[in-house]
């Protein structure tokens, strides 16, 4: 996990932009945003270099798979790089080694959360391969990794995290958050061996600033 900080400016110019929107989750390419303006930022953070480093120059943003969260309701427990792997093919058998996609998640806070707001919680310990759906309930991971091993995101607007595909991750929502949370999630995929999961999907290059 890394914590990153996008421009204040264009910040608030989403967040006003996006307040409006209706439902839990909504593309990138359904919000009144320029993804050319939103990566536009990404590019000219200190991000972008983390992001080339791990998959190569001009990544892929997947406009597809990129969304707009408003924490309610609560995502459970799973793996970005899970995206369209069919787990009814692996019922009662261990995924095959590869089964996670090679991805980065940029998870950008929009409002303030982790205190008031829902948030995100996250596995610290490692978790290389695609897990089966039933490590995917809450007490199959407390058992495996307990509480000390758990952590959450609190956030400032404009702050993000960046994190692989095998991240096991969920919402952090505690009975106490009465505020709203709005957050932007960004998928990167490498653009020189686009997963055929994902090939058909919208894209956009992100470019050096």
């Amino acid at each position: 996990m890394k914590t990153v900080v996008l421009p204040a400016g264009a910040v608030a110019r989403w967040r006003a932009a996006v307040a409006a929107q209706e439902g839990p989750s909504r593309t990138l390419l359904q919000l009144p945003l320029d993804p050319a303006d939103v990566l536009g930022a990404v590019a000219g953070s200190p991000v972008a270099a983390d992001l080339e480093a791990a998959l190569g120059p001009a990544p892929w943003c997947n406009l597809s798979q990129s969304w707009l969260r408003r924490g309610r309701p609560p995502h459970a427990w799973h793996q970005d790089g899970a995206l369209r792997h069919d787990f009814l093919a692996d019922a009662g058998r261990t995924p095959p080694r590869g089964a996670l996609l090679a991805l980065r998640t940029l998870w950008i806070a929009l409002t303030p959360c982790g205190v008031d707001a829902p948030s995100l919680a996250w596995v610290t310990q490692p978790t290389p391969d695609l897990l089966p759906v039933a490590e995917l309930e809450d007490a199959a991971v407390q058992r495996r990794h307990g509480s000390a091993a758990l952590a959450h995101a609190v956030l400032a607007p404009g702050e993000a995290l960046l994190f692989d595909g095998a991240l096991l991750h969920r919402t952090h929502l505690l009975p106490t958050m009465r505020s709203e949370r709005l957050s932007l999630e960004l998928r990167f995929f490498r653009a020189d061996a686009l997963a055929a999961r994902v090939a058909g999907d919208a894209c956009r290059r992100l470019l050096a600033a």
